[in-house]
C-alpha cells in the first residue's frame, strides 16, 4: 500500500511525500478524520460523520463518547479502502475537541478530533 501526503507535503527524492502500510493508513485516517462528511466535491458521502456531535453537550453521564465511537466505526470502514478496523476509542477533551484512538491492522493512531 501507497499514499501520498494529503496534505501535499514535500519530499527530497520525490515531488511529494509519499507512506507505506502503516504510514499510508495513518495518512489516510487522517485525511479521513479532517475531513467533513459533505465537503469533497464529487464524493458527498465520504468523510467523517461526526458534526452532528458538535452540539451535544459535553457531562459524563451521556454515553456521548460511546455514540461517537459508534458512528466512527461504522462510517470508517466504508470510506477508508483497504481499513480492517480493530478498535476506535474516543475521548471528549473539551466541548468541540475529541481524542480518537483508532487501532488497524499495522498499528494505531491516537488524534485529536475539532467537531
Amino acid at each position: 500500500m501507497e499514499e501520498a501526503s494529503w496534505r501535499m507535503k514535500s519530499a527530497s527524492a520525490s515531488d511529494i511525500a509519499r507512506f507505506h502500510e502503516g504510514a499510508a493508513m495513518s495518512e489516510r485516517i487522517q485525511e479521513w478524520l479532517a475531513t467533513p462528511e459533505g465537503s469533497v466535491a464529487h464524493y458527498p458521502s465520504w468523510g467523517h460523520n461526526l458534526s452532528r456531535f458538535k452540539h451535544d453537550p459535553v457531562s459524563k453521564g451521556n454515553h456521548l463518547e460511546v455514540q461517537i465511537e459508534m458512528a466512527l466505526s461504522r462510517k470508517m470502514p466504508q470510506d477508508i479502502d483497504d481499513l480492517r478496523l480493530v478498535s476506535v476509542k474516543v475521548e471528549v477533551l473539551d466541548i468541540d475537541l475529541i481524542s480518537v484512538v483508532v487501532v488497524h491492522q499495522y498499528g494505531s493512531d491516537n488524534l485529536q478530533v475539532n467537531l
